[in-house]
């Protein structure tokens, strides 16, 4: 059986981008690079000799509602990931920012 894992490590998490909701909570967008096993633009076909590149790309997560997302190419576990739109990834989050009704979360 062919392992096709694509993620193998997150390289960076940064938050390049935030947005309010209507209720007050967060969402941010975060520049993610990865080092995947896939080939470029094809998040199915391993690149051969267990060799793995570097793939640059966003995703968006809601600190109120807990949604997630970021252009739907790639689902790495629970999180979404897209490397080639990130126009796309950005304009979801502020999308869900808009819609979204969810206040912050409580601290302790």
């Amino acid at each position: 059986m062919t392992d096709t894992t694509a993620q193998t490590e997150t390289i960076t998490d940064d938050v390049v981008m935030r947005f309010l909701t209507q209720g007050g909570a967060t969402v941010e967008l975060h520049r993610q690079d990865y080092r995947l096993r896939t080939k470029p633009f094809n998040s199915i076909e391993l690149l051969p000799n267990g060799e793995s590149r570097i793939s640059h790309g966003f995703n968006w997560r809601c600190l109120g509602c807990n949604a997630i997302g970021g252009g739907g190419r790639y689902g790495l576990n629970e999180r979404h990931f897209d490397e080639h739109k990130p126009e796309e990834s950005r304009d979801e989050a502020n999308a869900h920012a808009a819609n979204c009704r969810a206040m912050p979360k409580p601290t302790a």
